[in-house]
């Protein structure tokens, strides 16, 4: 017998506003807050602001969780699917992610795929076989959604399907079967399991398999192996201790995943905004940067595990990358429109400027007449303004030229 514990994650958008917390526990939702004496044991394993960031509501940055407690059982084919509580964390910038525990417990693995396969797809919520989860799991999450003022029938804002964070656990090595690396794949793609073994003409080729577990596969112990991918963090292992378990879903899902969850989603939506409305694009850069400085940390934890968790999922969610694609991307766009910006306003100057010029040479012949009226030097009045004046101009177009022309480069020679 084997044990699927998942949580199925996605997010939406709400308006940020102050009364945020007492609409979401006047829905019946139950504040989750971590005892002082757990937040500063977690201090001694992961750095002051990741805890603080996470479990604390020590500034405005800080993470505040919610949770409605669901405690039922559906069937979806046949199949009986446990279903926990729904998390949902607050996050900043108007984000609020939600978490749907699953828990399975089957002979075969199939089962855990082929069910989850259909939970996380949102076009199949409608559905016969899942009426009673899209009851109880997403109507509450589109009922919140509306309340906070986000558009209750879109809840994932960012693609088609929830994304996953998996735990798969056997009571024996053997139960994994003999290529253990397949079934992890096919665990963390969702895909029908045996058929890469058995190699169905459906099924992924081995080239690709072999470059995805090379690329995202991690593998520290001897009991238990990991898969990071785009959609899905699958933690596959046998004998696997209890407190063991409590940390993956406690520390790994609960704290990491949520953060790695949360960077992808605001990328997305700052990606969003920002092809939305470029003009505004110099405070979302001041906004990004802010992100940068309060919302990510380069280090996590003291101990290896928990960072090379972290790593993995940011390489499976390619974070770091967009990340740098999309600071570069608006970067780009801002120097250009200050570009643009300081060529317009070099024009203006440089029409200011002739004016300034003329107007000052208009006064110069003018004084000249005073100190020496025209009449009297056998010229008429707009002979001599005349006379003045183009002479000003030419003394001013040769002194520009002068000023302007490139420096004469010097020769030198070397003597033998």
């Amino acid at each position: 017998m084997a044990t699927d514990i998942s949580s199925l994650c996605a997010y939406f958008s709400v308006p940020e506003r102050e009364n945020i917390d007492d609409i979401i526990t006047g829905a019946g939702w139950t504040p989750v807050t971590t005892p002082r004496e757990t937040v500063e044991e977690y201090r001694r394993f992961y750095y002051d602001g990741f805890v603080d960031f996470s479990l604390t509501d020590k500034s405005d940055i800080s993470v505040r969780r919610f949770s409605k407690k669901i405690d039922s059982v559906t069937e979806i084919d046949g199949i009986p699917v446990n279903l926990g509580d729904i998390d949902l964390y607050v996050m900043p910038y108007g984000i609020v992610i939600y978490r749907i525990g699953v828990r399975i417990e089957s002979e075969s693995f199939n089962d855990f795929t082929w069910v989850l396969f259909q939970m996380r797809e949102r076009s199949r919520w409608n559905s016969e076989n899942l009426r009673e989860f899209n009851s109880l799991a997403i109507s509450p999450v589109r009922d919140i959604a509306g309340k906070l003022g986000a558009n209750p029938d879109d809840i994932i804002e960012n693609g088609n399907k929830l994304k996953m964070f998996q735990i798969v656990v056997a009571e024996s090595r053997e139960e994994l079967g003999e290529k253990p690396d397949f079934l992890l794949f096919e665990l963390g793609t969702l895909s029908k399991t045996g058929s890469l073994e058995a190699g169905d003409p459906n099924s992924c080729s081995k080239d690709y398999v072999d470059k995805l577990l090379k690329e995202n596969k991690l593998s520290f112990y001897n009991n238990w192996s990991g898969l990071a991918l785009f959609d899905t963090f699958t933690m596959m292992g046998y004998d696997v201790k209890p407190w063991v378990l409590q940390t993956w879903m406690d520390d790994y899902c609960s704290m990491i995943y949520i953060h790695n969850l949360f960077c992808k989603f605001y990328l997305f939506n700052l990606n969003s905004r920002f092809r939305d409305n470029p003009e505004d694009g110099e405070n979302l850069e001041s906004e990004y940067h802010e992100f940068e400085r309060t919302c990510t940390f380069q280090r996590i934890s003291y101990n290896f595990l928990p960072g090379e968790i972290d790593k993995a999922i940011d390489h499976g969610l390619d974070i770091s990358e967009e990340r740098k694609l999309l600071r570069q991307h608006i970067s780009d766009y801002n120097k250009q429109v200050s570009a643009e910006s300081s060529d317009r306003m070099d024009k203006m100057l440089a029409f200011l400027a002739i004016v300034t010029v003329l107007s000052t040479v208009w006064d110069f012949a003018c004084l000249i007449n005073a100190m020496w009226p025209f009449a009297n030097i056998s010229l008429t009045e707009e002979a001599g303004f005349q006379l003045i004046t183009s002479i000003s101009i030419l003394v001013i177009v040769i002194v520009i030229i002068f000023l302007l022309r490139p420096a004469r480069k010097r020769c030198h020679s070397r003597k033998n």
